[in-house]
Order: C-alpha cells, then structure tokens, then sequence
C-alpha cells in the first residue's frame, strides 16, 4: 500500500496516544492497547511505500511561463523498520490481551 507520511503518522501517533491513554493508571483500558496495537501492526504490515513529497524532476521554460514535472519522492518501507512497527503493534496487543485476562479473573 502507498500511503503519504502525513496519513502514516498521524494513524500512527493517534494509536500510541490511545495506547497512552488506555495504560494511565486510574482507567486502564484493555480493549484500548488491543486495538492500538492491532492498528499499528496493521500500518507497519501493510504500508510498502511511503510517499514523503514531491520533487521537480525537470522544467520546460515557454516565454515567460515555466512548467515543472514533479516526481514523488517515494521511501520503500520495508526491512527492520517495517519487522519492527509490526512487532511493537503485536506486543501491545498481547499486552492488552493479557490485561484483559487478569481483570477477567480477578472480578
């Protein structure tokens, strides 16, 4: 999937900041951390290439108009950073998964 960064992080820092959000200690929130963990694995399984902007890539000058021809500038996200985006999404979900099975018990 080619998604533009400003997509990418924002999906990104609102998962972590529900996942902030679902650890405070007054509400803990198992189903929270589950489903942040379950959207950031998503974003780092799923995302191949990210798109950080566009650069010109040549101009044509006709009088006194100039015309550009834009390229994306594209990152392949692939490799560690993607193996560990998809494991930090993992381990917060079995985080709150493990949560939500001891609140279980103990009620």
């Amino acid at each position: 999937m080619i998604v533009p960064i400003e997509i990418f992080l924002s999906f990104i820092a609102i998962s972590f900041a529900v996942a902030v959000i679902a650890f405070l200690p007054r509400n803990k929130q198992p189903f929270l951390i589950i489903l942040s963990g379950f959207m950031i694995a998503f974003w780092g399984i799923t995302t191949d290439t990210i798109i950080l902007g566009v650069v010109p890539h040549s101009s044509t000058v006709s009088g006194s108009t100039t015309t550009y021809i834009m390229e994306n500038n594209e990152y392949e996200f692939t490799q560690w950073p993607k193996i560990l985006l998809g494991l930090m999404g993992s381990l917060l979900f079995l985080a709150g998964g493990i949560i939500w099975n001891q609140e279980r018990k103990s009620d």
